[in-house]
């Protein structure tokens, strides 16, 4: 029997949700073509709310199937029970309870390793699970798992008490990384940094006119793009507020959605167009479209976003927060030519600097040739070096093997 790669994590796309967690999708196969005869397998757990508390967004939860085959990928959906707004310190408990007998089912007699995405709760769910079973993992660091729920103290002494467990720990930048060092307790060369790469033949740069035709977008104006959840720590509001005071030719493009539609909509003052979800090839032809991409969170891991637009020849204004001044040269050149860094919830300073980008010309090359670095070649070579000494690990002890 093959070994058994087991990604265990909430983040991953399903049949209702095709874009969610499309991050570590693509991450992860990737990794599995370079490990070669390695079988793979997604466990990505559901919420499910007691009926009294479930928003709509907890009744679409409870639509992804239990178990199904999304983009030929073997994915289980496991129910554990949540009570929003009130069960956060027990979701990894929960978790654990509700996936343990289904993962010890895929591991019995097999060597298995499992590669857990976002700290808490799934890597710590994941964790436990792997402790009862005496099977190596692995835990990588996303973003709002360290940045933010890692602040609360029973949340970090859990991480603590996991994370030096782990056969290897990663987080997507440095900064991410050392915040995650710091809620395990563990010198920072302990977590290491493997970045996300970015689809080079998908984002490139192209004809804005024929990307604007593509996506039903005006042809005489000039476009902010915003990708990502609307949701105030992605700092949309902010974004609208900003546009709205540029020339009344400029207009915010969002794609997703979220429970701020309405509070953009109203800082926007009618400059916002909604394109909602959108598959990955529309995100690129979104970023041909656009004449700058816009990030204004308040905090971040890794966003891909920002080197898919630089990939593609779009200059990128964004606050420095998490990996964004990683990506675009920490700090960014002085000309602008990447883009600027603004601080976050400033709307003069995100209007200056956006002002500014649109009206200097763009050299879309030159920022390609910079974005080239950022290739999935370096961190799929990383992690599957990293799989490859996990199942060396595992070798001999099916459902049995020692952590570290």
């Amino acid at each position: 029997m093959k070994p058994l790669l087991l990604t265990f994590t909430n983040l991953f796309p399903n049949s209702v949700m095709p874009t969610h967690g499309i991050f570590v999708k693509e991450r992860m196969q990737r990794v599995l073509a370079a490990l070669g005869d390695v079988e793979w397998r997604v466990v990505a757990p559901v919420p499910k709310a007691p009926w009294f508390l479930r928003t709509a967004h907890y009744r679409r939860w409870l639509e992804v199937p239990e178990r199904e085959t999304f983009d030929g990928i073997l994915v289980d959906h496991p129910r554990y029970s949540h009570w929003p707004g009130l069960s956060v310190l027990h979701q990894a408990d929960a978790m654990a309870a509700a996936c343990l007998s289904l993962v010890r089912g895929f591991a019995r007699d097999r060597q298995v390793v499992i590669d857990a995405h976002y700290i808490w709760p799934d890597g710590i769910a994941a964790a436990e699970i792997a402790e009862r079973l005496r099977v190596p993992f692995v835990l990588t660091a996303r973003g709002t798992d360290v940045n933010l729920l890692a602040s609360h103290q029973r949340i970090r002494q859990r991480i603590a008490a996991q994370a030096p467990k782990a056969w290897r720990r990663f987080a997507v930048s440095r900064a991410l990384a050392d915040r995650f060092a710091a809620a395990a307790d563990l010198r920072p060369e302990a977590v290491e940094v493997a970045r996300n790469g970015v689809d080079m033949r998908r984002f490139h740069p192209g004809d804005p006119v024929a990307a604007r035709k593509a996506l039903g977008l005006p042809l005489d104006t000039r476009i902010v793009l915003g990708v990502g959840r609307q949701v105030p720590s992605k700092g949309f509001v902010t974004a609208a507020a900003a546009v709205a005071r540029l020339g009344s030719e400029v207009r915010l493009v969002l794609i997703g959605e979220g429970s701020e539609r309405s509070a953009i909509e109203a800082a926007g003052e009618g400059r916002v167009i909604f394109l909602g979800p959108r598959s990955p090839d529309e995100v690129a032809e979104a970023c041909r479209a656009a004449d700058v991409l816009t990030l204004p969170s308040e905090r971040e891991g890794w966003p891909n976003v920002v080197t898919e637009a630089i990939a593609s020849g779009l200059r990128v204004v964004a606050t420095a927060v998490g990996g964004i001044p990683e990506i675009l040269g920490n700090p960014p050149p002085a000309d602008g030519s990447l883009g600027f860094l603004v601080p976050v919830n400033d709307v003069p300073a995100l209007a200056r600097a956006l002002a500014t980008t649109l009206a200097s010309p763009a050299d879309s090359a030159q920022v390609r040739r910079y974005a080239e670095q950022f290739g999935w070649g370096p961190p799929v070579c990383q992690l599957a070096d990293a799989f490859r000494s996990a199942f060396a690990l595992a070798q001999g002890h099916p459902c049995g093997a020692p952590g570290r």
